[in-house]
């Protein structure tokens, strides 16, 4: 006979319901913390403990017993699942403790790369798999579960005590780091096969960190490593049983081991994006403290301005009228240079910028020079002709565009006068006809080179031709100012030169450690200057960049370092040598001649490629060194310039600096002989990395010139990621917190 409850008894019924739910959870939740503790301190503990005392066969450690094992609870029940997550939860903090600890060891032996984050390693396999076999592709699948074997091997090994005293110690440490070897490996197995499956069937793009590092990437990982822990927590089941002859594993045992290791892979991965995340963010944070313009006084801002100015004045005064062809130097015989041009036309983008000249005015003159290097003939005729095949002469006559004297067909100031053409069509991106014109005759100039003609048989460019000689005997081998070359001739959309002319042309380049500043030689610093007046390599890496563990804007930092090392050094004991007179490149000189200097004879040059290490080097200091190295290393070039214009005045006129001065050549001048000439080549670099360094808009210009993003492509370098959703927001707080801010 049923009773109905009354208002009373049903109060009081809820109540003792509630007090026994709420004491379930308070049980579970004691459940869950305790079972936490024991896997992540005392577990380990005493598996340490025993580890350290049967090897020295003597007590050395005490066990203190922290934490006692959670009591068993009932299969199925809310606190079976709560003390399940917590044993899970508990193995992931010494799991990462021998992560670390065992890959700060590989790492050290040269055995595993810095980074071989989960990020590193898909970015790796989608930049390779093209070219990869399949047992590169097998071995880079592989790696990554390799390494969580390892580790889980030595958790089982050092981590898991010994508990059965009817077998041996060691019987049961090898049992152990076995089980654990092919649990963690198989986890690692099988999230991997899950991501690489999900990205060839949903087209999911893994392997691009914005998304690896979204909501929805990181969602999709934790789920991944998840079910790899499912398949991980089956075998660490089956395996513990089977190992301890008890045959297979019971069901409970078997569906606890997998819940627990579903935590732990879930767990393990949501760290390790957190550390990806956080490396990101703070990655963003230096890239923007890199990129930011350079927090400069206003003396500084006008000293930088009339630098600038007065260098453009040069291309201003020193451009033909009429053809709008920039003389090669200061004097009224010069020809034109083909480079001296690139650099004119670059220069006139950033005049307008800084108004010096109107952007009417500089359209111009830039279609002036167009016109003049598209009309004019090409062909084998030794005259009459302005080069061959879409290249140019090195000099041509200023009033007509054609060979001036015998000079070659110039690869390398092909280039650079390619960079310029570029350049006028990527900053003139208006409407007007006039802009208009200026990039169909940019793109019809660009691709009428035939940078294949040049290519020799053993795959290198050849420096030039000559209609009296023919193809001259060198080539170009790294490293040198080549690079820009290479990366517009393999970024060609009619004549590209294959891609493996960028290995092919790197396999020469050698490494030297000139007081300390390891980088690749080449001692004149306008090899380490010219590509990047229009290419901003700073976090770009190829693979030579990846071995040395910098890219070549730090690696052109390290040469100016070196080169400013050895003047303060001064081993030759050259005079006015010091930390604000240095600077060695190729430049004017003083002539072919042996003076005797305070009783010592000295050998002078005229123009030479001067520089450090394996250059020559007169006692001969060029301001371009220095000044087109500003973006390089600002720390020591600006006090130079400074320096420079408030104590040597003679050596910086309205055209700007002199090109060279020797102060050992004539002692009875504060400067000693200071060149009469400007050079359109040395001129160029100062105004346009002065401009890079305080507004990087050239740099910007080019940024997404489909040609030259072509070229690098090929040669292997890495793009810039793009900061993942949140990521940038983060990258503030580190800036702030960091000081980078």
């Amino acid at each position: 006979m049923s009773h109905e409850l009354t208002f009373a008894e049903k109060i009081t019924f809820e109540a003792s319901s509630s007090r026994d739910t709420q004491k379930h959870g308070d049980s579970a939740i004691k459940l869950g913390v305790e079972a936490f503790l024991h896997a992540a301190v005392q577990q380990p503990l005493d598996g340490v403990t025993q580890l350290v005392n049967h090897v020295a066969k003597r007590d050395i450690l005490s066990d203190p017993q922290l934490f006692a094992a959670p009591k068993q609870a009932k299969f199925g029940s809310l606190g079976w699942f709560s003390e399940t997550a917590g044993s899970g939860l508990g193995m992931v903090l010494p799991y990462l403790l021998l992560e670390g600890a065992s890959r700060g060891v590989l790492v050290k032996a040269k055995v595993l790369a810095k980074d071989t984050t989960l990020r590193s390693t898909l970015k790796m396999a989608a930049e390779e798999t093209a070219t990869a076999g399949q047992l590169p592709r097998a071995m880079r699948f592989s790696v990554p579960a390799a390494k969580m074997a390892l580790d889980g091997g030595l958790y089982g090994l050092v981590l898991t005590p010994s508990a059965d005293p009817n077998k041996g110690f060691w019987e049961q440490r090898g049992a152990a780091a076995f089980s654990s070897a092919i649990t963690f490996g198989a986890m690692g197995l099988t999230s991997r096969g899950i991501m690489e499956g999900a990205a060839a069937k949903f087209g999911l793009p893994l392997a691009d960190p914005a998304f690896h590092l979204s909501g929805r990437g990181i969602a999709f990982r934790v789920g991944a490593n998840s079910l790899g822990g499912s398949v991980g927590g089956f075998v660490s089941a089956e395996s513990n049983s089977l190992l301890a002859g008890k045959g297979l594993a019971a069901k409970e045992q078997v569906l606890q081991s997998i819940a627990s290791f579903m935590v732990t892979g879930a767990a393990l991965d949501t760290i390790h994006a957190t550390g990806d995340y956080y490396h990101a963010a703070a990655d963003v944070a230096q890239t923007r403290a890199q990129y930011a313009p350079p927090r400069l006084n206003a003396a500084d801002q006008q000293m930088l301005e009339q630098v600038q100015k007065a260098h453009f004045q040069y291309f201003k005064e020193e451009s033909d009228p009429i053809t709008g062809l920039t003389k090669d130097r200061s004097t009224d015989t010069s020809a034109a240079s083909i480079a001296a041009v690139g650099f004119s036309l670059t220069a006139h983008g950033v005049a307008v910028d800084h108004g010096w000249v109107s952007r009417d005015e500089a359209a111009n003159y830039t279609l002036k020079v167009l016109n003049n290097l598209w009309s004019t003939k090409q062909g084998d005729e030794a005259q009459g002709t302005s080069g061959n095949h879409g290249l140019f002469y090195h000099f041509l006559d200023p009033q007509t565009g054609l060979r001036m004297g015998q000079n070659e067909v110039s690869t390398i100031d092909t280039a650079l006068l390619m960079s310029g053409v570029l350049y006028s069509k990527n900053y003139f991106d208006g409407t007007s006809p006039k802009e208009t014109q200026i990039r169909e005759l940019s793109d019809k100039l660009y691709n009428r080179v035939d940078w294949n003609w040049a290519n020799t048989q053993s795959g290198r460019l050849s420096m030039g031709w000559t209609p009296e000689g023919g193809f001259i005997k060198h080539d170009w081998q790294a490293y040198d100012e080549a690079h820009i070359l290479l990366l517009l001739s393999m970024g060609s959309p009619t004549h590209p030169v294959p891609a493996s002319a960028w290995e092919t042309y790197m396999s020469t380049a050698k490494i030297a450690s000139p007081y300390g500043h390891e980088s690749l030689q080449f001692g004149p610093l306008f090899g380490h200057q010219y590509t990047q007046v229009w290419l901003d390599f700073r976090g770009r890496m190829d693979a030579t960049n990846k071995k040395m563990g910098m890219d070549y804007f730090q690696n052109s930092r390290q040469a100016v370092l070196a080169q400013h090392q050895y003047a303060i050094a001064n081993p030759q004991a050259w005079k006015g040598y010091g930390p604000l007179d240095w600077g060695l490149t190729a430049s004017d000189g003083p002539g072919e001649v042996t003076k005797t200097v305070d009783g010592r004879d000295r050998v002078f040059h005229d123009y030479d490629a001067r520089g450090f290490p394996n250059a020559p080097d007169d006692g001969t200091i060029a301001p371009t060194a220095a000044a087109s190295s500003l973006p390089f290393a600002p720390e020591i070039v600006m006090p130079t310039l400074r320096h420079w214009l408030t104590t040597r005045p003679e050596i910086f006129g309205r055209l700007g600096f002199q090109d060279a001065f020797n102060p050992t050549f004539d002692t009875s001048k504060a400067s000693g002989w200071v060149d009469s000439a400007h050079l359109g080549i040395d001129q160029g670099p100062i105004l346009l990395m002065v401009e890079n360094y305080r507004h990087g808009s050239i740099w910007q210009t080019m940024k997404n010139d489909a040609n030259l993003q072509a070229g690098l492509d090929k040669a292997g370098f890495s793009r810039r990621p793009a900061a993942a959703d949140g990521v940038t927001w983060f990258s503030h707080v580190i800036g702030r917190l960091t000081g980078l801010e």
